[in-house]
């Protein structure tokens, strides 16, 4: 029989996979238009590098947490600290994605 943590952190592997990819595409890729709150007024490059960016961290917390649940087994403290900080860099990809912080005139 499997342990319920290697299943549970194969369930947060391929999540965090995904969230990678994502975060890939709109980084490296460069395509912001893929963000749902891209607002096109804003340079597509300062949302590639902004929220791909935190996307892409978003990805690594949870391919980490991921393994370490793997490893370590399940703990409350653990899954509480990857969720705040998923809501709060979610948070921060939105706002990113919106404009927050761009100091320029892009012609777009």
């Amino acid at each position: 029989m499997v342990d319920a943590n290697i299943i549970s952190g194969t369930v947060w592997l391929l999540c965090g996979l995904a969230i990678l990819y994502l975060g890939y595409v709109i980084a490296i890729r460069g395509r912001a238009d893929l963000h749902a709150n891209y607002d096109e007024s804003v340079d597509p490059a300062y949302v590639s590098r902004w929220a791909g960016g935190t996307a892409l961290l978003m990805g690594v917390l949870v391919v980490v947490y991921a393994i370490r649940e793997m490893i370590y087994g399940f703990h409350p403290f653990a899954l509480g600290g990857l969720l705040v900080s998923l809501l709060v860099l979610s948070y921060l990809t939105k706002l990113f994605a919106r404009g927050v912080g761009y100091r320029g005139e892009y012609d777009g």
